[in-house]
């Protein structure tokens, strides 16, 4: 076993207490923000050698959150989430969409478990819809198909465009159903009139 699997076994048998403080104020959920999560697990992290960085990059594939696990020894394990095209997102939300995605990425390679998990709502819900709680995690395949029924069942392009948005920092907005789901519906209503990208709203 290698010295990085070592201590993060040792970090899975204390695993720290995080506490659900914030809101999602289109779900009715709590969550645990990143400040929430980095006080506490930053802290158990290192007393095992083990580090954590995140870094919002450029690459080939497009902008990315790159992020790596790192153990004292220089074993890693890296990793990269989808961010917004920060030449067309404003500002704010490519910060959320950042924050967003260290909060999950950093949950997902170290294990912890801290609020339930609302992307298939995201992905889904309308406008109209009721607050809903997940209380379970989805599966990619899952999320995939929230992604394409809301897709078929979007009633104008704006919607389209959001959902379209979503699925990008959901990580599966290059999945070829999704894809084909979106340029289906977007054949039928046509583009909307407005940046939607500057319109979108960011999952917390």
């Amino acid at each position: 076993m290698s010295e990085l699997a070592k201590a993060l076994a040792k970090f899975h048998t204390d695993l720290p207490e995080v506490k659900k403080d914030a809101t999602n104020p289109h779900f009715g959920s709590k969550y645990a923000d990143l400040a929430d999560i980095v006080k506490v697990v930053l802290p158990k992290l290192a007393a095992v050698g083990l580090t954590w960085i995140a870094t919002p990059t450029m690459t080939e594939d497009g902008f990315v959150l790159a992020y790596e696990l790192r153990h004292e020894t220089g074993e890693s394990v890296t990793g990269a989430w989808p961010l917004p095209d920060p030449e067309r997102a404003k500002q704010q939300d490519l910060g959320s969409a950042v924050t967003y995605a260290k909060r999950y990425a950093l949950s997902a390679v170290t294990g912890i478990a801290p609020d339930a998990d609302d992307d298939g709502n995201a992905a889904s819900a309308g406008p109209s819809s009721a607050p809903r709680r997940s209380t379970r995690v989805q599966n990619p395949q899952e999320k995939i198909a929230a992604a394409v029924k809301a897709a078929s069942e979007a009633t104008t392009p704006e919607r389209l465009d959001e959902i379209e948005d979503r699925a990008k920092v959901l990580g599966i907005g290059g999945v070829k159903e999704v894809r084909e789901a979106v340029a289906a519906k977007r054949a039928e209503l046509g583009a909307s009139l407005t940046d939607h990208w500057a319109a979108a709203e960011v999952p917390e």
